[in-house]
This record gives C-alpha cells, structure tokens and sequence, in this order.
C-alpha cells in the first residue's frame, strides 16, 4: 500500500514539542538543551529513532499508566510522556526534518522581542522612539509615529519594516560590536528567506560579538541582567542551512498564512454575528462561503464549456 509521506510540518514552538515527543526547554529538531542555546556549534539532529529508543526505554523502566512516575521518567530523558508518536510508523519520517524552519515565530518575533529590545535597553526607548518618529515617511513603509517601545505585538508587515530600518537608527547609538551582532541578524534573516543559501560566516559573526551585547546592558530580566544567550530560535536558526539543503527555501514553511486564517476564519465571521451562540453562526458562515466558492467554480467551468 501506499501512503502520503510527511514533508513537512508548520508549527511553533510548544507545537514542535508536542509532535518530536520532546518535553520543554529542550530542542524540538537538536538534542541541545537550554544550557546548550547560546553555543556557537550547532548540535547534531534529534533523530525519530532515537526518540522512539527513549520512549521504549522510558516504558520499559516504568509502566505508562502510572502516569505520575511515568511523567518523572520521561522528564529524565527529556521526553513529554507520549507514547506512541504520530510519526513512529510514518515511512521515514523524523521530526529534525520534517519540523522546518517558521519565518514568522523563529526570526520575526525573535527579532522584536530579543534584537528590539536589546537596543530599546541600551540607548533608551525614548531615545529609540524619538528616532523613529521623525524618519520622513515613505509610501508602502510603516510610519512609526509613536515609536515602539511600548508595543506588544506587530503585524507581519511591520515587523518586516522594523528589521529594515532598526539597524540604520540603531548606528551611531549602540557600541559597534552590539551593532554588528544586529546587522548579522538582520542580515541572516533577509538572506534565508531567500530561494539560495545565505553565507555561514554570519553566525560566526553573532556568536563572536554577541558578548558585547551583556556588556552593554542589552539583556535584561525581570530580576536584572542576564548574563547569557540561552534562547531557543538562536539554536534553531543554526539548522537552518540543513533544513534548506534537505527541504528547499524554508520560507515556503512559514506559517504567516495559517497565522492569517485566524483573521478569515475567526475574527472576520465573529465580528458578522450577534455575539451570541457565535461558534454556530461562525460555522455556518464558513459553510455558505464555501458552498459560494463551489457555485462560483461550476459556473466558470460551465461557461468556459
């Protein structure tokens, strides 16, 4: 028999998780741990088989319905408990390749909630902000009149205009080795989305200079400052040139499109009904969309004879 193989598959972080088996602070696709993040080698891949060798391990030591020791265990060997994996028995599937690289979560957001805030840390956000406000404005470039700094989400469009124009206001502000862990950033992130493979030297660049990121108060916590790198998409964006070797150009995996469908199929038909009993109504206008779509595509057929 013949069955569809598993190419690729669009999920965030604690998606990953759930699907590699892999319990938290943990990589999804490497065997690296948080202490691991901030290195500069990538990590070797997290293989399906040794995943499944774990998981029958970890039932072997314990039974899994005892599911309070059972969890202990597999804590031990970085497992989140599950038994039987979806992909166990799917041809040749391995979550270090079929879990590619997402654009949106693993180089956008890190770069507004990490790269944005080093710099808001360093040379102040009303510093930041006030740069950003007098930029003449451009046609089709987001206009930061009020800054950013107290912004808690952007759009995808803006943060696309944000990694364009940070490191140019930045220049001058920030000491130039943070200065050139931000432009090797941003230049990582333009370059790999591209259909071509982006030049390797520029993790060597961040992981070089990002020592003077701390240096310059860049990361802080909640507590104070934090004296180390260990953030996950730093580690995930090492794998990015094996992924695009064995899947081609990782911005066709991106999930800005399913991000999207929360807006045409949620918000969008929420905001057309009365509020009330709105999980039937929502239903219900994605039906008659769709039935719309189907007469729409018969009577093109049908006219074209």
């Amino acid at each position: 028999c013949m069955h569809t193989p598993l190419v690729a598959w669009i999920a965030d972080y604690p998606e990953q998780l759930l699907i590699a088996c892999v319990s938290s602070k943990n990589s999804p696709i490497s065997v690296a741990t948080v202490a691991q993040f901030s290195e500069a080698t990538p990590c070797s891949p997290r293989l399906g088989k040794d995943i499944v060798q774990a998981i029958h391990a970890a039932c072997a030591t314990c039974n899994p319905c005892d599911i309070v020791a059972f969890h202990k265990v597999c804590q031990q060997m970085r497992l989140n408990g599950v038994v039987e994996p979806l992909w166990m028995n799917w041809g040749d599937a391995c979550p270090s390749r079929f879990l590619t690289p997402d654009a949106l979560h693993q180089w956008h957001k890190f770069y507004f909630n990490h790269c944005l805030q080093w710099v808001i840390n360093i040379i102040t956000g009303q510093e930041l902000d006030f740069c950003l406000s007098v930029l003449q404005p451009w046609i089709s470039t987001c206009h930061w009149t009020n800054g950013v700094s107290t912004l808690k989400q952007c759009m995808g469009r803006e943060h696309h205009d944000l990694e364009k124009l940070l490191p140019a206001i930045a220049a001058g502000s920030l000491p130039d080795d943070a200065l050139h862990v931000l432009r090797a950033i941003t230049e990582f992130i333009f370059l790999a989305q591209d259909q071509f493979l982006y030049d390797e030297t520029l993790h060597a660049l961040i992981h070089h200079y990002k020592p003077s990121i701390l240096t310059a108060g860049g990361r802080l916590g909640k507590n104070g400052p934090l004296n180390h790198f260990q953030i996950l998409k730093l580690e995930l964006a090492q794998h990015v040139v094996r992924s695009t070797q064995a899947m081609g150009a990782p911005y066709q995996w991106s999930s800005d499109i399913t991000e999207h469908c929360h807006i045409t199929h949620v918000k969008n038909p929420y905001h057309l009904s009365n509020h009330r009993d709105y999980h039937g109504q929502c239903c219900r206008f994605l039906d008659w969309q769709e039935k719309q779509r189907f007469f729409q595509l018969f009577t093109s057929l049908k006219t074209a004879g």
